[in-house]
């Protein structure tokens, strides 16, 4: 009897490890698949260095950052505002500039009281994901862009805001989530519900799993 009861102990004390290891992997180290979960890398979200005083000719220059050897910011231009019957090049957009040139500016969204950028880090592969804010007297998702390699790539536009109001106007920054894992990125949300900016008729749901998927240069919105 005494041979039974232990044996019944060590497998109720195996069982207990088992799930208290299962258990304590941590939340943030998860992300939402079509189907599972499976562990991630995480981004850290991060702020590089700030540059003060710079400027660039025919633009309305924000915030200025140093990556490396080369800088991140958003600025303003007039574009063909006033050359064009049908403008389309105005308004403001991310920039990577490396010395004097530009390499890379996004389609312009246009001027909001906020076009902010904010930046997570990948350390595991070096992989910046950088998204942009976008607010006028309410927020309204953001843009987001995968710089690699000195490149930026626009991974596409986030059609999801917080429902809370934000002192600083930072509503989806508050609540998005970045990782990677099995050579996609997911963009997951820490809210119990949402708001789906998706038509017109902005409209709060429930979150039950709803993420971005990057994989493939394709931007795909899953559980809406």
């Amino acid at each position: 009897m005494k041979i039974k009861v232990s044996l019944v102990l060590v497998m109720a004390i195996i069982a207990s490890c088992s799930s208290y290891q299962k258990n304590n992997i941590s939340s943030s180290n998860r992300v939402n698949t079509d189907d599972t979960l499976h562990l991630a890398f995480d981004y850290i979200k991060f702020e590089p260095n700030r540059i003060e005083g710079f400027k660039l000719n025919e633009y309305q220059v924000d915030d200025i950052y140093e990556l490396d050897s080369f800088f991140v910011f958003t600025a303003y231009s007039d574009g063909d505002l006033e050359s064009s019957s049908a403008p389309t090049n105005w308004g403001d957009r991310l920039i990577l500039m490396k010395g004097d040139s530009i390499h890379f500016q996004s389609k312009p969204v246009g001027d909001p009281y906020q076009f902010e950028p904010f930046f997570y880090h990948n350390k595991t592969n070096n992989k910046v994901v950088i998204i942009c804010q976008l607010g006028n007297e309410e927020n309204y998702g953001g843009e987001a862009f995968l710089l690699e390699n000195g490149s930026i790539e626009f991974i596409g536009e986030i059609n999801i805001e917080s429902p809370y109001e934000t002192a600083d106007k930072t509503g989806l920054i508050e609540i998005i989530r970045v990782s990677e894992t099995e050579n996609a990125i997911y963009f997951n949300f820490e809210s119990d519900s949402l708001i789906d900016l998706t038509n017109s008729e902005w409209r709060s749901v429930k979150n039950d799993g709803i993420h971005y998927v990057f994989k493939e240069h394709q931007f795909t919105l899953i559980g809406l």
